[in-house]
């Protein structure tokens, strides 16, 4: 008798391609002993992994949802937004994930000059060691700091350093949340607004989602990211009630990044089964 297919469904990873510590074969092979039957790779602001994860997803048997996550900030604050089914060539959406990581290179140059300035012997060369795909981002600047001997591990890192809070931080690209769900939605795709209440925490709605979900809504918006590590299950409800009455699919996922992350562990978030039929649907 044959196996049932795996069901697991985790929407939200991402691979060396931006800043996760496995290659994108590597992560679709871990999915696959998952016993996950559908992953999403949503590297940031790069679609550079998805070939790779294509190729071995075929040969294990795992459905390979084609995917993005964009990092934007504007009045509301810093808001990510996962894209979903984005077609990776398309021209217009790949010259903006060119022009955005240009600005991350330089955000990293940014940051590492600030850290020089404070007396942290880091070099740009150093953090871009720790980049295997064509992405710079915060955790490689943490990595080399931790490589340097400047902190003891990446936590601290961002938590003395490079955290929003931090003397060396820079701020990211100014992408608004309304132009990333064009962009996403001009590419063919879906865009989710991704996790939209920080975990662990004691409030529910920190951006103000009642307000800022109808205009979200008339840029493209398409699903709401409801299930995701440290939410406890009342913030999902509360999460997917909101969903329901915007019209938006509730989607979830571990948001994996690697073992340095042992809080999300991949396919550790349970996840509708149905979502990315919805998502699919929502594309229409």
């Amino acid at each position: 008798m044959a196996l049932p297919a795996p069901q697991g469904v985790d929407l939200h990873t991402h691979s060396t391609a931006s800043d996760g510590s496995l290659a994108p074969a590597e992560l679709v092979a871990l999915a696959a002993r998952s016993g996950l039957g559908t992953l999403a790779l949503t590297d940031h602001d790069t679609v550079a992994g998805l070939e790779e994860a294509r190729g071995a997803a075929g040969a294990l048997g795992v459905r390979l949802v084609d995917g993005v996550e964009l990092g934007t900030v504007d009045q509301r604050g810093r808001i990510d937004i996962l894209g979903y089914f984005v077609d990776p060539e398309d021209l217009a959406f790949l010259g903006l994930l060119d022009a955005i990581r240009e600005a991350r290179d330089r955000r990293a140059e940014g940051m590492v000059a600030r850290l020089n300035a404070l007396g942290v012997p880091i070099t740009i060369e150093a953090v871009r060691a720790f980049a295997s795909g064509p992405t710079v981002a915060r955790p490689h600047v943490a990595q080399a700091l931790v490589a340097s001997g400047a902190v003891p591990d990446v936590a601290t890192a961002f938590k003395r350093y490079i955290g929003e809070d931090g003397p060396a931080y820079v701020a990211r690209y100014k992408l608004t949340a309304d132009a990333a769900c064009e962009a996403v939605r001009a590419a063919g795709g879906v865009p989710v607004l991704a996790h939209p209440v920080p975990p662990r925490r004691g409030w529910l709605d920190p951006l103000g989602l009642r307000a800022i979900l109808p205009g979200l809504h008339n840029a493209g918006l398409g699903g709401l990211e409801c299930f995701y590590p440290g939410y406890a299950p009342r913030v999902s409800r509360w999460l997917v009630g909101l969903a329901d009455r915007f019209g938006l699919v509730p989607t979830g996922g571990s948001d994996y990044h690697g073992p340095w992350r042992p809080n999300n562990p991949l396919g550790g978030v349970t996840v509708p089964v149905d979502a990315v039929a919805r998502l699919e649907a929502a594309r229409r």
